[in-house]
């Protein structure tokens, strides 16, 4: 037992273990930056359902999505955007930005619909496919921390590739 034990103080082992050593830093170093990237830089979500059409299809677009510019110019009408679900924490919604906090919104599209003020710390979603779209006329104003992030892009498929635009529709 003893005479294997010693072929690690040996010093023709150590540079195996150096080598496996930097190996192993070197790829917890890259696992990091990754995870930092994605949860501060930029993300990828799919799309799943009809609330966006036509914008996005109801299936298998994928989006590319920044987390970082509301910092520093905060969240603005007509952007879309990924947030966590407020009736499940565990699902993603995208849609789009029709409220800031002190903005007036109409509940409904009949003329007995209501009007809402957006509070503070809060955003009105909605989705550009009305009929389809289970939103803040269901569940109210989104508190602007379930907000993850802005689409910028769609990346998939080829055909659709660019970038995604205000608008207020």
């Amino acid at each position: 037992m003893l005479g294997r034990l010693s072929f690690w103080w040996r010093t023709d082992a150590w540079p195996l273990v150096t080598e496996a050593g930097g190996f192993g830093v070197r790829w917890l170093q890259l696992v990091g930056l990754l995870h930092c990237v994605q949860e501060y830089g930029i993300d990828f979500s799919t799309t799943v359902g009809a609330s966006m059409i036509p914008v996005f299809n109801s299936s298998g677009d994928v989006l590319l999505f920044e987390r970082f510019s509301h910092r520093m110019v905060g969240w603005g009408r007509g952007e879309v955007v990924v947030a966590t679900s407020p009736k499940d924490p565990d699902a993603r919604i995208c849609k789009r930005i029709l409220g800031l906090p002190g903005d007036r919104v109409m509940m409904g599209e009949a003329a007995d619909s209501r009007e809402v003020v957006v509070p503070r710390g809060h955003v009105w979603l909605q989705g550009d496919n009305r009929a389809a779209s289970h939103d803040s006329r269901h569940y109210g104003p989104v508190p602007v921390g379930l907000l993850q992030g802005k689409v910028r892009a769609k990346l998939w498929p080829p055909t659709e590739i660019g970038p995604i635009r205000r608008n207020m529709s």
